[in-house]
């Protein structure tokens, strides 16, 4: 059941609705039921018991991107992305989830299974890409757009511990994520590059899994158990000055929500708890150092976009815009709205394409007004989204710290 804590959050809602305003869901379908506050009002119903869960109720809650836009603009701080993950958990108890989702969550819950699966995807679904119908989409995203897989697992590239070029000054565990590790290795190549330049030791462990945020955020908590008690048990050290992510959701993982999950799962969250605070996202990491006398001139022009799970859970803001500001001969040019959602949303997007369409097109609109060459953004779902998005390939879509990575290697060469 719901904690006592959260069930207490739908009595603070004053339906003022300061929340609908910055809801990108509520400004593509404008009705109650999309909004904020309007879904606060049914969970209240649900709460209360005058109101029976339903399909249509499981719809409503499904029209959420957690973005966490209306938690940050309430006047009455009302946590209600923690109650709608809640109540997600709730109904997926009562209804199940679909098949597809079930399937997903299996591998990823699984050490053994996912991998083996990645393999055949690598080895027959790459070739095969190019025979897929040339106007086919998952979700929103046209197949032509989809990334391929990594030629390898980036854990599979790199011994468990890459020493620091030169002298050292720092130890690091990276937490390597599942996009990274099986669809985009230069993001991985490009940290722990510049990490080892920097004189960092990286310390990768093999045994890591998912961070099990996609699990969790679709109602399915105790199946997250497992990859969350697992990374607790791997990244709870206090031999290294940190742990690394570059993926705004694990890190938001890590940071905060394994603290929730098991906190309202009554369990134990200490362990959880020293671990956010061990926690930095590589862009956090990499503003200690004086780049400057690393880097050499980059020219083009930058826009960033905030991800939603570094922006407003993490709180993370200026340090990407730091890194890429530091980058000699790189212009960055602030796009408009750079911290609203882009529309991805993890299954959001599939789930519901038309309403992740229109959200995404005002982002597209945003990044082309600004003229640059380059987007940078810390989430891998984001770039995912921005680049499945764009009609163009002059536009590249990139982390920040691959930026970073490509101006160190003018430097090396």
């Amino acid at each position: 059941m719901i904690a006592e804590k959260l069930r207490e959050e739908v009595y603070n809602c004053i339906r003022c609705g300061l929340c609908m305003n910055k809801c990108p869901v509520y400004n593509q379908l404008y009705f109650e039921g999309a909004a904020p506050r309007g879904k606060v009002q049914l969970i209240k119903k649900v709460l209360e018991g005058k109101l029976e869960p339903s399909e249509n109720f499981c719809r409503m809650l499904s029209l959420c991107l957690l973005c966490e836009t209306c938690t940050v603009n309430c006047p009455s701080g009302v946590a209600l992305d923690r109650l709608m993950k809640a109540m997600r958990a709730e109904v997926s108890e009562k209804f199940g989830l679909p098949w597809q989702k079930r399937a997903m969550f299996h591998l990823l819950s699984s050490d053994r299974l996912l991998p083996f699966c990645l393999f055949w995807g690598r080895t027959v679904g790459n070739p095969l890409r190019s025979l897929l119908p040339a106007d086919g989409k998952v979700g929103t995203i046209p197949y032509h757009r989809l990334p391929l897989l990594n030629r390898r697992p980036l854990l599979n590239q790199f011994p468990e511990v890459v020493p620091a070029l030169g002298r050292r000054v720092g130890s690091v565990l990276y937490f390597t994520g599942c996009a990274t590790n099986y669809l985009f290795e230069n993001v991985g190549r490009s940290v722990i590059a510049t990490l080892t330049r920097l004189g960092v030791e990286v310390i990768i462990p093999k045994a890591q899994m998912c961070c099990g945020l996609p699990i969790a955020l679709s109602g399915a908590r105790k199946m997250a158990l497992k990859n969350i008690r697992r990374n607790l048990e791997i990244f709870s050290r206090d031999d290294v000055d940190a742990v690394i992510v570059d993926c705004a959701s694990c890190g938001s993982a890590l940071k905060k929500e394994y603290t929730h999950i098991l906190e309202e799962l009554g369990e134990n969250a200490e362990a959880a708890r020293t671990l956010g605070k061990r926690v930095l996202d590589v862009a956090e990491y990499l503003s200690r150092f004086e780049l400057e006398k690393f880097l050499r001139p980059l020219p083009g022009r930058v826009t960033y976009h905030d991800p939603c799970h570094l922006v407003r859970s993490q709180g993370v803001r200026e340090e990407p815009r730091s890194l890429l500001k530091r980058i000699p001969e790189l212009e960055f040019v602030e796009m408009e709205g750079p911290d609203v959602c882009c529309g991805g949303g993890g299954t959001f997007q599939w789930e519901h394409p038309e309403v992740a369409a229109g959200i995404t097109r005002n982002k597209i609109k945003a990044i082309a007004d600004t003229g640059a060459q380059f987007v940078a953004s810390g989430c891998p779902g984001c770039r995912l989204q921005i680049y499945g998005s764009l009609d163009t390939d002059a536009i590249q879509v990139l982390h920040p710290v691959e930026l970073v990575a490509m101006a160190l290697e003018r430097r090396l060469s």
